[in-house]
């Protein structure tokens, strides 16, 4: 088996947050009726916060630093959540037109 490499992990971990979050305010009944926009902002600031905060505290350990390539590793996996959130979004309003020619077509 391979063996990922950190910046993987970054991109997994804010993928997974963002996810994890996203999930979280879409069924919680006090965080349902945030529109779609607030619901995705947050979700993904949520992931980017814990990239920035494990950044910084990788800084403060001896003979490390803030690697601004793991931050990109943060973004691809917060872009990559949008992307996954969009995708059945999309599907959704495909399959939603198609009922609404049906309905009226009868």
């Amino acid at each position: 088996m391979e063996e990922k490499s950190p910046r993987e992990g970054h991109c997994v971990g804010v993928f997974t947050i963002s996810s994890a979050t996203y999930a979280y305010l879409s069924i919680h009944k006090k965080h349902r009726n945030l529109s779609e926009f607030q619901k995705r902002l947050i979700s993904f600031s949520a992931g980017m916060f814990v990239g920035v905060l494990k950044e910084i505290g990788d800084s403060m350990e001896p003979n490390n630093r803030f690697c601004w390539g793991d931050m990109q590793a943060n973004a691809l996996g917060g872009a990559a959540f949008q992307v996954a959130v969009t995708i059945p979004l999309s599907f959704k309003k495909k399959n939603k037109r198609r009922w609404d020619i049906a309905e009226n077509t009868h």
